[in-house]
């Protein structure tokens, strides 16, 4: 929570559930309520690139990634982001209240979008999207904190059929409701990631009951604790993150890439750079923000 008095705290809070009852979820409009316009409005932008070159949907020539030094060339590149938070001098993290777009985003998921659905990219979306935009209280803010991918309250939710919601009803981005969301979609020619959780089990098929108490979540959460909203860029480097894999070959008997298995060799270095464990789906040694080696802040 915000480092204010209870007085004031109470006053964000107020302003919270105004907020969220003031857009029903995903209205599509643009224009702030005055309980936003109240707010401190903010705009947190991203990046991913190849080493020191921006993702394209080509043969990227000037760019080498994984074991063998290869050019890849990207089919798609997307991922959501959740629970996004800025945090104060104190260590205290806020939640920002996210514009509920009708497209980009709704209600604490945002989808960001590097593709263009040109070229090798042509079964990808044309829109792209770079930002994530919100509301916070008014205040001074050095950090940030986020998870990649589809809370478990959403996982299952705004695919298809009545409940099909923007952006989680993006086809490319869906195993079908039973497996939920990819939280994480980087794929080139011949090497696909895609990070989703495993082993839900579904109770009802016809009423879309899914248990996941079990599962294996594979959503990293990441914080940076020296971060200014207003000049800083997040950038996602995809050859860290497969730095240590051969994107060149497929290890295992299974689709080439990593598809989140546990039992996939090819995940292996893919889990290793994004902090996961790649046994239990969780953050190594609770921290994914030391372990993983593929996200900073520039």
């Amino acid at each position: 929570m915000f480092n204010q008095s209870n007085s004031s705290q109470m006053i964000a809070a107020s302003l919270f559930v105004g907020f969220i009852a003031g857009c029903g979820g995903g209205s599509g409009s643009d224009s702030p309520s005055a309980e936003q316009r109240s707010l401190q409005p903010v705009t947190l932008t991203f990046n991913a690139r190849v080493g020191e070159h921006p993702v394209e949907c080509r043969q990227m020539d000037n760019a080498l990634a994984g074991t063998t030094n290869v050019n890849p060339e990207f089919k798609d590149a997307r991922l959501y982001l959740s629970d996004i938070q800025l945090i104060n001098d104190n260590g205290d993290k806020t939640a920002v209240q996210l514009e509920q777009d009708g497209k980009w985003q709704y209600q604490n998921v945002a989808l960001l979008d590097f593709e263009t659905g040109a070229d090798s990219c042509a079964n990808g979306n044309e829109s792209i999207n770079t930002q994530i935009k919100g509301y916070v209280p008014q205040g001074d803010y050095s950090g940030v904190r986020f998870t990649i991918g589809v809370p478990t309250e959403l996982n299952h939710f705004g695919i298809d059929g009545d409940d099909a919601v923007s952006p989680l009803d993006v086809m490319g981005m869906n195993w079908s409701w039973q497996n939920g969301h990819k939280h994480l979609r980087l794929d080139v020619s011949g090497w696909n990631i895609h990070l989703g959780t495993t082993g839900c089990e579904v109770l009802d098929a016809e009423n879309e009951i899914i248990n996941c108490a079990t599962s294996r979540p594979n959503r990293p959460t990441y914080q940076f604790d020296s971060y200014n909203v207003k000049d800083h860029t997040i950038v996602f480097d995809y050859q860290k993150l497969v730095s240590n894999s051969d994107i060149s070959a497929n290890t295992a008997n299974t689709p080439p890439g990593c598809m989140s298995s546990s039992s996939d060799p090819d995940c292996q270095g893919i889990f290793d750079n994004l902090g996961l464990d790649l046994v239990t789906g969780q953050c190594v040694a609770d921290d994914c923000s030391s372990a993983q080696t593929w996200v900073s802040v520039e």
